[in-house]
């Protein structure tokens, strides 16, 4: 109880600095509302809290670090390792100057080079492609290489521009432009 000295202390509803919970801390703005800065600063400060609280176990980083245990190489380190370049070398020079030459060129140094590829060689509007139902071996992608061809995922086949250099269409170039096979013209 309060002294005839002393007053009462009144019930008073605490300032607008500290009237949402701030407590302590950074002022409010007027509205009300904590700037974004304290906003996302409380923010960082519970998930923090949150995160550690659910990872049961795993100690500090420090800990972690001097532990006897050796961290687990990455995938792709063990991939590469695993996998060998089985690629054959090529004239890279040489190979820009035939990705330039025309349909009938192409169609010419591929049949002198391997006529197993010519013969099942596809021309798909001034393009030629050349595709095999399984992976080809490495004198076969070596010698497609060396004549100007580049392997397409996309359409799983071995293909040259024949100096006619298009981005990536959408849709099938069948449908599109017209094709033939040129062992079946030429044997004719």
């Amino acid at each position: 109880m309060a002294s005839a000295n002393t007053p009462a202390r009144p019930l008073v509803v605490p300032s607008e600095d500290h009237s949402h919970g701030g407590g302590l801390g950074p002022p409010l703005s007027h509205e009300g509302r904590r700037t974004e800065d304290a906003q996302q600063s409380r923010k960082k400060k519970t998930m923090k809290t949150t995160s550690q609280k659910k990872q049961v176990g795993l100690g500090a980083r420090s800990a972690q670090l001097s532990s006897s245990t050796p961290a687990p190489e990455a995938p792709s380190a063990v991939a590469t390792a695993a996998k060998p370049d089985t690629r054959l070398p090529i004239d890279t020079e040489a190979r820009k100057k035939n990705r330039t030459l025309p349909t009938e060129k192409v169609l010419q140094m591929l049949q002198t080079a391997s006529p197993e590829l010519f013969h099942i060689a596809e021309v798909v509007g001034k393009w030629i492609w050349v595709s095999f139902s399984e992976q080809p071996a490495p004198t076969v992608r070596q010698t497609l290489a060396q004549l100007g061809f580049h392997w397409n995922r996309t359409r799983q086949s071995w293909q040259h521009p024949c100096g006619q250099f298009r981005l990536s269409s959408a849709g099938d170039p069948h449908e599109k432009y017209p094709s033939t096979h040129p062992a079946d013209v030429t044997t004719n």
